[in-house]
């Protein structure tokens, strides 16, 4: 695995490897928008956050040139709706959101394949599991914001997420991606609720995927760490 996952000169020196920084960017992304003004007709600074995001997890995941430059222009095809959304152009968004969630998916599928052939069980390692966790969830929260976008009132969203905001839009799809790391999670507020049924069926599916990725993917990888520890603490106890 550490011959795989690809780091810079910058980052290799720090010791700070590319799935520690995609990790840190995506637990910044619950703070972060709460953080960044949208007033105005022009909202480019959510699209910049979001895309500082995708871009590390592209440097971080693509270590081939084909899967890189697929990923690539995935990654481009979505953003740029994304942009233009923000500037006002209409009839972008749900284009965008779709090939964004495709992106993401197939970010994940690179990064679980390389964690999936390690047979040493390193930090980064684990942070890149647990990047692909984050990431689920973000899939679906894209997914939630399509659902509600092509058929509103797909999900119940109390009125005082919304009252007062200065962009509607943006509350309610933080409102979803919100929802969604609450469904991921089973933390169940009940706050928000999904009403129509293909809104359910994604929900459901959310949750039953993230207690399977924890109790499998994530318990294994500690306990092949842990193990390896032991390992080497033996090896060096013995004369």
């Amino acid at each position: 695995m550490k011959q795989n996952l690809r780091q810079s000169r910058y980052l290799e020196e720090s010791r700070v490897g590319w799935f520690g920084l995609l990790f840190i960017f995506l637990m910044a992304g619950f703070i972060v928008p709460e953080l960044l003004p949208d007033e105005g007709g022009v909202r480019w600074q959510m699209p910049l956050f979001f895309s500082l995001v995708m871009l590390s997890a592209l440097n971080a995941a693509s270590e081939r040139p084909r899967e890189f430059w697929t990923a690539a222009l995935l990654l481009a095809l979505g953003i740029v709706p994304e942009w233009l959304h923000a500037f006002g152009v209409e009839n972008t968004e749900i284009w965008g959101k779709i090939l964004i969630a495709i992106f993401l998916g197939y970010i994940c599928a690179l990064i679980l394949r390389e964690v999936l052939r390690t047979t040493e069980v390193d930090l980064e390692v684990i942070l890149a599991a647990l990047c692909v966790y984050l990431m689920l969830a973000l899939i679906w929260g894209v997914a939630y914001q399509v659902i509600e976008t092509v058929n509103p009132g797909s999900f119940a969203i109390p009125a005082a997420m919304i009252e007062g905001a200065a962009n509607p839009e943006r509350e309610v799809s933080g409102a979803l991606q919100y929802f969604s790391y609450v469904t991921l999670t089973t933390l169940g507020y009940g706050d928000i609720q999904p009403v129509a049924p293909l809104a359910r069926s994604f929900a459901i599916t959310e949750a039953l995927i993230g207690q399977i990725f924890l109790v499998t993917l994530i318990a294994r990888l500690v306990a092949m760490q842990t193990a390896t520890r032991r390992q080497e603490v033996g090896a060096d106890r013995k004369p």
